[in-house]
């Protein structure tokens, strides 16, 4: 496709690289030419070609790692609120087998808000378990979740850079998970969470807040996850009437 007379060059390479996209020329997750090849295939300018791609990222086709190219962003990842799961059960429901950066685990006094969820006295401790979720090769969240201690202390015997929290609990230590309480809400990242998300300071996060039980009631899990928005989505089906 020549470039049209009226088209600035930049808005021209726009369209050329996301239609491209578009059919499937350059797959999500795939890496487009570098900035120098883009400058030596189409005889464009260095200024032209950096304006091109940031635009690009803008409007949100491709996304940039440091150090490592630009790559065609990933369709988000769809979650219908359905049942109880893990992140290890959803992400096995796309076909895609997760794994964990462990930032912290070990046993603390939680704030007097945790406290009051779990129905602890004062200066009983928990287990503060902290890890960032990885898809594909790529940081999708952060969590940091609270558990009773008898259980959470158990998680010392298992890789937590794969461990799938909710078998362990049920399959090895037989303690079966009921149902959950579980707020979603909005957010942005702050400095921490940008880097540990690869995502710009201020980008947009989901925030989901789930208090689990057991079958006998008993809370045994809080966990806040922050997850990036651009990555990640919920779906809900609602019903008029009652079924």
């Amino acid at each position: 496709m020549a470039p049209d007379r009226f088209t600035p060059l930049y808005r021209w390479l726009v369209e050329t690289l996301r239609d491209e996209i578009a059919r499937g020329v350059y797959k999500p997750g795939d890496a487009l030419p570098t900035e120098h090849e883009l400058i030596e295939r189409y005889n464009l300018s260095s200024t032209t070609v950096a304006r091109a791609m940031t635009d690009l990222a803008r409007e949100g086709w491709v996304y940039r790692k440091a150090g490592k190219g630009t790559f065609v962003k990933r369709d988000k990842l769809e979650e219908r609120l359905v049942r109880l799961k893990s992140f290890v059960e959803e992400m096995q429901s796309h076909n895609i087998t997760p794994i964990f950066r462990l930032v912290s685990a070990g046993v603390v006094v939680p704030p007097p808000e945790i406290a009051r969820l779990f129905k602890l006295a004062p200066a009983h401790e928990v287990f503060l378990l902290k890890r960032i979720y990885i898809a594909d090769d790529e940081p999708l969240a952060t969590a940091l979740g609270y558990w009773a201690r008898d259980i959470g202390e158990k998680f010392a015997q298992y890789d937590l850079t794969t461990a799938a929290l909710y078998e362990i609990v049920e399959r090895d230590l037989r303690v079966p998970l009921l149902e959950a309480d579980e707020s979603i809400s909005a957010a942005v990242a702050d400095a921490a969470q940008a880097r540990e998300l690869r995502v710009p300071r201020k980008a947009p996060l989901l925030v989901r807040r789930r208090l689990t039980y057991t079958a006998e009631m008993r809370p045994v899990e809080y966990t806040t996850t922050f997850y990036r928005a651009d990555r990640y989505e919920y779906k809900i089906r609602l019903a008029r009437k009652d079924i």
